[in-house]
């Protein structure tokens, strides 16, 4: 048997405002127990350092180096792993330090702790989202016994603690393969800690499938997932939910319960996704709300109408502080622009883009019409500055945003590059040269000032209104 320690690293600025449920720690603990090969305990640092104002995030990385080494010494460990979910948070420019968009030297600290305190012949495990885009940047000059798992690695990390116990030598880097284990939610405890934040400031999440079934140019999820997908049966999704529910419920005075569908893309294929909200209502699960990411192009109004009756994206209050439930729909489109959405690798086309915004504002309307809502919107969320971007592919996005009338138009100014990536691939030789020049945050070139100038030269005059954070744009509607 191996006594295991599992250290939720994802100490963010982002997570200190939102924490994030650690689902992968949950699901490793929960793989190493139906095992049988030992105990695993969770380490989640952002929640055992307690809450932090933002002021004082400088104290983050100090509260946190004195609990992982607290924990180290606490008893020996046959192996310790750590997740480390984000490098950066995908923003060129945002303003204060650069670790407010930076993780990387952060990281760096908490491994360098871990082999400072950790005895020599305890193993050492590497994981989670971020490590799998760049292995090397955590890797590279580590001692023999740390080890690194790529993508989702219930399976690879019961195979790891095994060759542990058994006195082998687990690979230095090892990868999921198709017929892995999916795991699933089993911490009560830790899922309560979670429901203790006030309203709005915990997401949960969980996972339906593995693999999103598409290969966007500059996305390195199919090289962390690889190019299928995997599906959890829907009825044991619901089981998982049913726990989630049975342990909101046992709180003195329960938050709203909402969760999010932590899918690469919840939606693709769409046929899975209905069954599993179906599921959700034959259990009787009904959420206060949930949310997902979303292919723009399998919408359908079956999907539309599961999505309502099962409070997607539901909101109980309207924005304006009128009462009344309300839902406002994502689009994740992109670009409205044929040629871009090929550049980017898209599996669809504006045509069926606009097809399934039309499906959407009809669905609308009959909710509205019927009273099953109050209130209905939806937005887009737009990825401008990938290589090919001109003026004319502005203007075809524009057309589609006249066309449909989006109430909201987030645009996204640059795309981050990520080793291994086609669009790392495009880009060699020109924006970077070493993997290593990419472990910092390293972006697509794009003028600015002539994207904003194309948008309003092509949008409707009624899109007033720009605010911008970033590289993020919010345009809307003046009242």
């Amino acid at each position: 048997m191996a006594d295991v320690l599992l250290i939720d690293t994802n100490t963010t600025p982002f997570n200190e405002a939102f924490p994030v449920y650690p689902i992968g720690l949950d699901y490793l603990q929960g793989a190493l127990a139906k095992s049988g090969l030992g105990n695993a305990k969770i380490l989640d640092l952002t929640r055992a350092g307690g809450p932090l104002s933002s002021r004082d995030l400088s104290e983050r990385g100090a509260r946190s180096l004195a609990l992982i080494k607290q924990a180290i010494d606490s008893q020996p460990w046959d192996a310790i792993g750590l997740s480390l979910r984000n490098i950066d948070s995908t923003y060129p420019t945002l303003e204060g330090q650069a670790e407010l968009h930076h993780y990387l030297p952060q990281l760096t600290a908490y491994l360098n702790c871990v082999q400072e305190n950790a005895a020599s012949d305890t193993h050492v495990l590497l994981g989670g989202t971020g490590f799998s885009m760049m292995p090397g940047a955590f890797l590279e000059g580590r001692p023999d016994t740390w080890h690194g798992l790529v993508g989702p690695a219930e399976s690879a990390f019961v195979d790891t603690v095994g060759s542990i116990i058994e006195g082998k030598e687990p690979p230095r880097l090892a990868r999921q393969g198709g017929e892995g284990i999916l795991g699933c939610l089993r911490n009560r405890e830790l899922l309560s800690r979670y429901l203790e934040l006030p309203i709005g400031e915990g997401t949960f999440g969980l996972r339906t499938k593995v693999g999103c079934g598409q290969a966007c140019g500059y996305c390195p999820y199919p090289l962390i997932n690889g190019p299928g997908q995997r599906f959890k049966d829907p009825a044991e999704v619901a089981q998982e939910l049913k726990l989630l529910a049975s342990v909101h419920w046992e709180r003195p005075e329960p938050v709203p319960l909402r969760f999010m569908f932590a899918d690469d893309i919840f939606n693709r294929p769409v046929a899975h996704a209905k069954a599993v909200l179906a599921a959700m209502q034959e259990e009787g699960i009904i959420p206060y709300s949930w949310h997902a990411y979303l292919d723009p192009a399998q919408i359908d109004r079956e999907f539309l109408e599961l999505v309502k009756d099962t409070n997607g994206w539901c909101r109980h209050e309207h924005p304006d502080g009128s009462g009344g439930r309300a839902m406002f729909f994502p689009f994740d489109l992109e670009s409205g622009s044929d040629r871009m959405l090929s550049r980017l690798g898209k599996p669809y086309n504006s045509e069926e883009l606009l097809a399934s915004v039309e499906e959407f504002q009809g669905a609308a309307s009959d909710w509205l019409t019927r009273g099953e809502l109050d209130h209905v919107a939806f937005g887009f969320h737009l990825l401008m500055g990938y290589p090919g971007e001109d003026e004319a592919s502005v203007a075809e996005t524009c057309d589609l945003i006249n066309r449909t009338q989006p109430h909201q138009v987030a645009v996204q100014l640059g795309v981050r590059v990520y080793p291994d990536t086609p669009l790392a691939r495009r880009t060699r030789g020109e924006l970077w040269r070493e993997e290593k020049d990419l472990y910092q945050p390293t972006f697509v070139p794009v003028d600015e000032n002539a994207v904003l100038g194309w948008l309003r030269q092509h949008l409707d005059a009624a899109y007033d209104r720009l605010s911008r954070k970033g590289n993020m744009l919010l345009i809307s509607q003046g009242e």
